[in-house]
């Protein structure tokens, strides 16, 4: 028995056929195929983490990541087109089991074959849960709910504790030089910052970071407003969405009374928001996407990082670490 579940994200002009050999040929080699154009939207990261969780279930669950320009069937309408290619996939693989198959920024489409598995309610809850365009939490979300365990860790818990042991007596001085040279600025109760400069004394109290924090979005959405970068692609569809989503979720919360765990919480979806903004960009310009930047190695409260910095560490060896800009200036002056 076959329980379909078709959930319209977004609605895009797309043009392609579709074909699902490739598909079929992906899942060969692993259970999560993703198209190579839309590694922007489930990185290889998420990807394996997916193949991680679902390799060797019984039964099967089998995830594809295609382009929503296969849904350019003449028909018109999308969610005709996704059964009826979904349909030729489970025909073509010829096994029971769960499919779940993302088409772009467009359609989730869930597709249980042989199994007694209520995918279209699954599949209705956590994209109430997710941001559309969040498939790789959705998709986590429906693994949650089918008791799929998490991925694996790694090593046994000892090799972890072994490790932890040797890099915290390895960094501990380490870290005492950085707490007795660490800006000023970095000092004292504020944990929130903006993402443009602002003053020690701009962000003392509470109620002034929460204004900082409003200023910020709103300076995101000034960004969006001026950027010119169009929903008119494939290519750029999924980048522009996510950059649009992230700047509504933040300024759904960020006039609440906020404290600064949430007004970091709200940053980081800036960043998120300005990041895929910039891939989006670099999409139209024609140039490599940026990579996502991790927050600064030395405080996380900092923000994200601005470049990478060789640093040699008392006894140890250079390794490259994420710095925000006023972790840089600091190791710039001091020729570490």
């Amino acid at each position: 028995m076959r329980l379909l579940a078709a959930l319209m994200l977004l609605t895009t002009t797309m043009t392609g056929a579709a074909d699902p050999a490739p598909v079929v040929a992906g899942w060969k080699n692993s259970p999560v195929y993703v198209d190579p154009t839309q590694r922007s939207l489930v990185p290889d990261r998420d990807a394996d983490e997916l193949r991680s969780r679902i390799e060797g279930r019984v039964p099967a669950i089998r995830i594809a990541v295609v382009p929503a320009a296969v849904l350019n069937n003449g028909s018109g309408d999308n969610g005709a087109a996704a059964k009826a290619y979904v349909d030729a996939l489970v025909d073509k693989q010829a096994t029971d089991g769960i499919y779940l198959v993302v088409f772009g920024g467009a359609l989730i489409w869930g597709s249980a074959v042989g199994v007694d598995t209520p995918i279209a309610s699954i599949l209705t809850e956590e994209l109430a849960r997710h941001s559309r365009s969040d498939p790789v939490g959705t998709l986590n979300g429906v693994l949650d709910q089918l008791d799929v365990p998490k991925a694996s860790a790694g090593p046994p818990g000892w090799i972890w504790l072994a490790g932890a042991i040797v890099v915290l007596l390895a960094g501990l001085g380490l870290v005492r030089r950085w707490w007795k040279s660490r800006p000023a600025k970095d000092s004292g109760p504020a944990l929130y910052r903006p993402s443009y400069e602002v003053l020690p004394d701009e962000a003392d109290t509470l109620a002034e970071r929460q204004a900082l924090a409003r200023e910020d979005v709103t300076r995101f959405g000034e960004e969006l407003d001026a950027a010119d970068v169009r929903l008119d692609g494939v290519d750029t569809t999924a980048d522009v969405q996510a950059a649009l989503d992230a700047y509504a979720d933040a300024g759904r919360v960020v006039n609440g009374d906020l404290d600064d765990d949430e007004l970091l919480d709200v940053r980081a979806r800036v960043e998120y928001g300005r990041w895929r903004l910039a891939c989006a960009q670099a999409a139209v310009a024609g140039t490599p996407a940026p990579p996502r930047r991790a927050r600064c190695f030395f405080d996380p409260a900092h923000g994200v990082s601005v470049t990478d910095w060789m640093f040699t560490p008392g006894g140890g060896q250079p390794r490259e670490i994420p710095v925000c800009k006023a972790c840089q200036a600091r190791l710039a002056r001091s020729g570490r």
